[in-house]
Order: C-alpha cells, then structure tokens, then sequence
C-alpha cells in the first residue's frame, strides 16, 4: 500500500465529514421542518372538528338528552352536554388536561368528595372562550342559536353572574372564604353540608356575624333572591372553588363574552350604576 502525505490524508478526510455534515444537517432540518408542518396540521384537523362538534351541538341542544329535562339550571345543560362529549375527549379536542387536580376522572365528576375539588387547568377556561361562543364571528349562527339560548341558557348564565356580581362586591370576604374552603379541604375537615350556609347568600339581610359591625357588607339588587336557593349555594360554592383555583377571572370573563352578545340589555342593567 502507498505510504499517504498525513496533512493530505487529513484534509481530505476533513473535507468528507463536512460534505456528510452539511447533507446530515439539511435532511435533519427538512425533517424537523416537516414535523412541525405535520403537528401543525394535526392541531389544525383537530380544532376545526371540535369547532364543528360546538356548532352542531349548540344548533342541536334542545334535542340533546332528553331526559335532562328533569335537571334543573347547570345540572340540565352538563346533563345535555355530556350527551355529546366526555371530559375526556374534550381534553383530547382540547388538547390539554382539563383538571390539574382533584377527584375527577376523564369520564365524570366527583363532587362530593370532602377532602379533594377539582382545580382547573388555567388554559381551560381560555380555551373555552375561544371555541365556545362561535356566533360571535357569524351573525347567521347567532340568528339560529339565539331562541337556544333565551330558553335553555339564559337564565342558568343569569344565574352565574348574579351570584359573582354579589360575592366580587366584597373582594374581601371572597377570597377570605376561597382560603377557608381551601384550608378544610386539605384538612380534611370540609363539612358535606358547609355549602348551606349560603342558601340565603342573595337575599338583603344575609351576613356572615351577627354583630354589625364585623359582618362583611354587600352590593344587593332587589329581586335576585329569587333564584332558587339550593343552585344559589351550588354556585356560590362553584365560584369560590374557582377563586380558590385561580380560574375565576378567565371563567368570568367567557360568560361575560356570552352574556354581552346573547343577554346585552341584561349585562348593561347589571353593570349601570343604578343599584337598590
């Protein structure tokens, strides 16, 4: 065998491994450039069925789960809904985890649980926001779904937004209360029947201590303390959850985005400064 130059032989060998690298970096690049492409597509299919599925399902609500009908406020639209779509492919259209924590399973809620609640991951409630009100960019949507929502919706989010108007008009004792719910959950110590105390929340005369000068004060409307009693405290106990988790900003703000395009005469009333 020749004996070889050694500063050739190395030039030549280094000039081989940069025409490898610059091919090796080039069809790594393409393939990295054609993974993004494909995760981009995929998300893309993936949103626009589930965009689909909440058009269909909001033009064809009053037919879902008829036997809902014996369900009353939220418990009737969660009924009707579920009819439809499980947690756990609303995580998958989603894609994200619907609950950082908490007793619920993919399939179901556990809500009586006295030492867990779920605590809602933060993207939830934004990506809600983004695919659940689809009228608001088509105005032929919004005519079909408006009656929907007048008879089956309206007062459910009337509902929602009478009771967090009333707890956000005292900051204080709302976050107070998400600190003690929090704090007897992870005792161990939340009482199954603790959400009755709020059963009479909306009415005028309801205080937290009987001496006046220690018991927190309220912004009240007259008539709100007609809402059936039992979803009153539900949905105190929702919102305080809520505070608890960090979620009720984005929660409020996607039922705000509801009520202003569907209920806007009633959003405007509960925001003027006329109060009784």
């Amino acid at each position: 065998m020749p004996t070889r130059n050694g500063k050739t032989y190395l030039l030549k060998l280094l000039t081989k491994l940069s025409k490898i690298s610059v091919f090796f970096l080039f069809a790594c690049s393409d393939y990295g450039q054609r993974s993004d492409s494909l995760f981009v597509d995929k998300t893309f299919e993936r949103e626009s069925k589930f965009q689909e599925l909440v058009d269909t399902t909001w033009i064809q609500f009053p037919k879902l789960g008829l036997y809902c009908e014996k369900e009353i406020s939220y418990h009737k639209i969660y009924c009707k809904v579920q009819t439809v779509l499980s947690f756990k492919k609303l995580s998958e259209y989603l894609g994200i985890q619907i609950f950082e924590s908490g007793p619920h399973t993919k399939y179901y809620l556990e809500l009586n649980s006295p030492t867990e609640f779920g605590h809602y991951n933060p993207e939830f409630p934004l990506k809600l926001r983004e695919f659940l009100i689809p009228a608001k960019t088509n105005p032929s949507l919004y005519k079909i779904t408006l009656p929907i929502y007048e008879s089956l919706i309206r007062s459910t989010a009337r509902e929602f937004f009478i009771v967090y108007q009333k707890l956000d008009s005292n900051p204080r004792f709302f976050r107070k209360e998400a600190d003690r719910y929090l704090l007897l959950v992870e005792e161990d110590r939340l009482d199954p029947f603790y959400l009755d105390r709020f059963i009479l929340f909306l009415y005028p005369a309801f205080t937290d201590n009987e001496d006046p000068e220690e018991s927190s004060r309220f912004v009240y409307r007259k008539g709100d303390e007609t809402i059936d009693a039992q979803v009153v405290k539900e949905v105190v106990g929702f919102w305080i959850r809520r505070k608890a988790d960090g979620t009720d900003t984005e929660f409020i703000l996607g039922l705000v985005d509801l009520l202003k395009l569907y209920d806007s005469e009633f959003y405007q009333n509960r925001t003027a400064q006329n109060i009784n």
